[in-house]
Formats: structure tokens, sequence, C-alpha cells
């Protein structure tokens, strides 16, 4: 069973971080990734702006960042792959899917990349493909 703990750190978002919390254990279990432990967080434009200087030296909030587990700190950490943060109001303010977001940042977590043109093609095939799962899950 593949857990993600939600961590809505961001006032008026516990119904969205509820929902991403599912989104991101159903695209676990799309790409049959069992027993997987990631931390999602939902945090303010703010918070995002100061990771995104701090974790890569950019300016302003981005819409989601992951960062893969390196730490021996967790329990199993062959099953925990690290934390996922998304700046819902970025987001929105962008015009871009938090469910997206997530995925995107789930496969980051997974090792795809967007660094070339193919990695870019085959991580967005992948969202496309998760995306489809999810909402078919949901509708059923």
């Amino acid at each position: 069973m593949n857990t993600v703990i939600s961590i809505p750190s961001l006032k008026g978002f516990l119904k969205t971080s509820e929902s991403l919390r599912r989104v991101a254990e159903s695209a676990l279990l799309c790409l049959n990734q069992k027993n997987k432990t990631l931390d999602l967080y939902l945090v303010t434009d703010a918070e995002m702006a100061r990771l995104n200087w701090v974790y890569r030296k950019k300016k302003g909030p981005t819409d989601v960042l992951s960062f893969e587990s390196h730490s021996f700190l967790r329990g199993d950490v062959s099953n925990y792959l690290g934390e996922l943060y998304l700046a819902p109001r970025a987001a929105v303010r962008k015009r871009k899917s938090l469910s997206l977001l997530t995925i995107h940042g789930v496969l980051h977590l997974l090792g795809y990349t967007h660094g070339r043109v193919r990695d870019t093609i085959e991580m967005e095939k992948k969202e496309d493909e998760i995306l489809a799962y999810v909402e078919h899950h949901y509708r059923t």
C-alpha cells in the first residue's frame, strides 16, 4: 500500500490537500510503485519562493518542487521517495492543474526529468497516461 502523507500547511486548502493526496497515490499505483511513501506539502507563495531561492537560486515562487530522498532519517529509506511541495495560489495564477502538477512532482521523485527534448516528451506522455488513469479511477 502506498502512503502519501499530506501536510496542509496552507489554510483553506484541506479538501485540496486530501484530493491531491489521492492523486499522488493513484499515480504511484498507475506506475506500479508499491509500498512507496512521500510527503506532500501545500505551501504559500512566500514559502515556495524561499524554497525556490534556497535550492534553485531562482527568484519568486514556482508551482511545484520535488526533493528526492537522500536522507537516512526516515525508517525504510528504500520506500521513501521524498518531499513534494505545491503552491496552489501560484498554480492557479499560472492556470495550471494541481492534479497535473502533483503527477509531475511524483514523476520527478521517481527520477523522470525534462532536461532534454526526448526526456520532456517521455515525461509528458507519462503525465497524460497517469492523468487519464486518475480521471478514470475517480469517475467510476
